[in-house]
């Protein structure tokens, strides 16, 4: 169900998706449906084709996708998206790595000072 449900947002068919699995469209919807187990291997397979985790297909939630949303259309910050979650903490580390590249090129720039002086010092 979950399953269906994250195709159906990525606007993927059962056949494309089968298709991809290298299995008929018959027993690909057998998985969706829950007639046929979905193995955790084959659940790599079909995040890595919807673009997803396992772990956001296994979490899908029909309550967090409609609380993350207002008639407004803006998005509640109380049920981040996992992705939007994981997209703001790689810009955090980005910004803390770019914060610690500037600290070190100015340890660099003053100590390549020093090493001038104490070199014009030994002539």
């Amino acid at each position: 169900m979950k399953v269906r449900k994250i195709r159906e947002i990525k606007n993927v068919s059962q056949s494309y998706l089968a298709d991809k699995l290298s299995i008929s469209q018959s027993a690909y919807s057998d998985l969706e449906n829950g007639k046929t187990r979905i193995t955790e291997q084959k659940l790599k397979e079909i995040a890595a084709i919807l673009k997803v985790t396992p772990e956001i297909i296994e979490g899908y939630s029909d309550s967090v996708v409609f609380n993350s949303c207002t008639q407004s259309g803006n998005k509640n910050i109380l049920y981040l998206d996992p992705l939007e979650k994981i997209d703001k903490l790689y810009n955090q580390l980005i910004e803390q790595q770019s914060n610690q590249i500037k600290a070190l090129e100015e340890t660099i720039r003053v100590k390549n000072k020093l090493i001038e002086v104490l070199e014009n010092l030994g002539r």
